[in-house]
């Protein structure tokens, strides 16, 4: 009976590079060794660090075979000669590879001390290679030390890391560094195609990109993951059963979520997760895609050049940007801001089907947004259009001014509203029952319109100055009343620049900067208009802050109408609620 070879040797050990040319990505490594061992310039200790699989150990090797191949020292190692060889094949009695996570202790060290004054069997140089070189203990280290500092000329170590910031400064400082890059997304994608073009695989261009996205920059994770679906698929494999062996989501499940957000399609959401939730797939794992997904369309959106950024087809790259243009930069960003808390909360929830419907409901129904300063710039361009529109009407120089009466829609009131002009302000006040209560009025004590308007254009200028945003929200309210102890300022009921000024952040900046601007320490008082005008009854608009409350008087109509009102509704998306 004849026994079958059961032996198979890995992709990845395969393909591991022999000669400095076969190392991908790692040129800027290559060269310089290349260059000191033709200058006669070989450090007697090196430190290769860097990500898993991007060639640390394989270069250690190379290096090896460069310095004791029989040929002398070799820019390019012959690798047929007998030192080659058994360097390759880890036979070597002068090249020795440790692990640093098995032998980390310090009798292990002890002994690499002793053995280090023996000259090489017969090779040129005793190398000693140590793999993870950061595990060794402190004690191991500090007996390290000396012999690194001053080794025989004989000896020389290579040591290899992943945490090279766990690695004494003692240590570091007595070797030459070399930093191995994560491989460039399309050099492992060009080496998996020698590969399976070799091995004689038929396998799609989008199959390479999945298993090389995978991979993320580790050439040894990536003809792992080659063989991986060799084995399932065998000589010619689908991307679907990449898709099924990797465990990936599908991209068009993707597509056709972001597309559903973009054409506010509930339903369609629904529906994607149910297939998710129907295959199996991983709900924080979709999270995941879907929020890399999002992070290719806001990098298409702010830079010129995007390919560089993403790892994708030429194709992909198209559909992508064809995409992109349903949606604005702050929306991508608020619908990546609602993805990112919706993955935690998933992750913390014991219902997370559930939490995801919700996420991605949020998401389909997510309303257009413009920056808040945008908003604000257009309010208050249209405020000023307003005014030069000529909104006020010809300021009355009389004392007492006319009264204008506002109209009640047919409506019976028990009181009425009326505006009253007064040296040319505005000043809102309940209608008085007889005319003698009125004149008396006309001579209260209180501070003269003019002195509160400029002492309230004054304030909101300086808010402006200290903090835009909130100066542009006190911009749309009104100076109510105003002494040493207290400053009332009113704004539109249920509005959405009330609703700003009543958060205890903006409460607290305003009250400051209204102590710094009056120099006193008068209480500020956030008010609605319609909960009462104020402890003196009335109220001194700036010019052109609330022109809309002045139109409606005049006009009869409603804040609905006006073109300042309709411009806010639309940037907010509010509506006008009846108090």
């Amino acid at each position: 009976m004849v026994k079958e070879d059961m032996s198979y040797k890995v992709l990845a050990r395969k393909w591991r590079p022999q000669l400095f040319e076969e190392v991908v990505g790692q040129q800027h490594i290559t060269k310089t060794l290349q260059n000191a061992i033709s200058q006669k310039r070989v450090a007697h200790a090196f430190l290769f660090t860097g990500a898993r699989g991007v060639g640390k150990t394989s270069t250690a090797r190379i290096l090896a075979k460069a310095l004791n191949c029989e040929r002398g020292l070799q820019i390019d190692p012959c690798d047929q000669c007998t030192n080659c060889q058994e360097i390759t094949h880890g036979t070597s009695m002068d090249v020795i590879e440790i692990d640093g996570a098995s032998n980390r202790g310090i009798d292990e060290i002890r002994e690499l001390k002793e053995n280090v004054r023996y000259t090489p069997a017969k090779s040129r140089y005793k190398i000693y290679i140590i793999d993870e070189v950061h595990m060794l203990t402190k004690e191991a280290f500090n007996a390290l030390l000396k012999t690194l500092e001053e080794p025989p000329s004989h000896i020389i170590f290579i040591f290899a890391t992943t945490e090279p910031h766990k690695i004494p400064a003692t240590i570091l400082s007595r070797c030459q560094r070399y930093d191995f890059k994560r491989i460039p997304f399309r050099e492992v994608m060009a080496s998996l195609k020698r590969i399976v073009e070799e091995e004689s695989i038929q396998i799609s261009q989008r199959g390479l990109l999945f298993i090389t996205q995978e991979s993320e920059g580790s050439l040894r994770d990536a003809q792992g993951l080659l063989d991986q679906v060799i084995a399932y698929g065998g000589k010619n494999i689908s991307d679907e059963e990449i898709a099924e062996v990797l465990g990936l989501i599908d991209r068009k499940l993707l597509n056709d979520t972001v597309e559903a957000i973009a054409n506010r399609d509930v339903e369609r959401c629904m529906e994607v997760i149910e297939t998710v939730y129907h295959f199996g797939y991983d709900l924080q794992h979709f999270c995941r895609e879907l929020l890399q997904y999002l992070r290719h369309l806001i990098l298409i959106k702010v830079s010129s050049h995007p390919e560089g950024f993403m790892e994708l087809l030429e194709e992909e790259m198209e559909l992508f940007k064809r995409q992109a243009e349903a949606f604005q930069f702050d929306q991508l960003n608020h619908l990546f801001s609602l993805l990112l808390k919706g993955e935690q909360e998933i992750a913390q929830s014991t219902f997370p089907r559930t939490m995801l419907e919700m996420t991605l409901i949020r998401m389909a129904t997510l309303q257009p947004v413009l920056p808040i300063d945008e908003m604000i710039k257009k309010l208050e361009t249209l405020e000023n259009k307003e005014l030069s529109k000529g909104w006020r009407e010809k300021k009355n120089p009389s004392a007492l001014g006319k009264i204008i009466p506002s109209t009640d829609s047919g409506k019976n009131k028990e009181k009425e509203e009326t505006l009253i002009e007064n040296g040319g302000e505005t000043n809102l006040k309940k209608i008085p029952e007889k005319r003698e209560d009125l004149e008396k009025e006309g001579k209260r004590s209180d501070p003269s319109p003019k002195i509160y308007e400029e002492k309230w254009k004054g304030l909101v200028d300086f808010t402006r100055a200290r903090n835009p945003i909130l100066g542009s929200f006190l911009a749309l309210g009104n100076m109510v009343h105003l002494n040493d102890e207290k400053i009332e300022i009113g704004f539109d009921k249920d509005s959405f620049h009330y609703e700003r000024m009543l958060e205890k952040e903006n409460r607290s900046q305003l009250e400051s900067i209204c102590h710094e601007y009056l120099q006193s320490k008068a209480k500020v008082v956030i008010s609605s208009l319609e909960q009462g005008i104020g402890s003196k009854g009335w109220v001194a608009f700036n010019k052109g802050e609330t022109a809309h409350n002045e139109l409606e008087g005049r006009s009869g109509k409603s804040d609905e109408g006006t073109p300042l009102i309709q411009e806010a509704l639309r940037l907010f998306n509010g509506k006008i609620v009846e108090g």
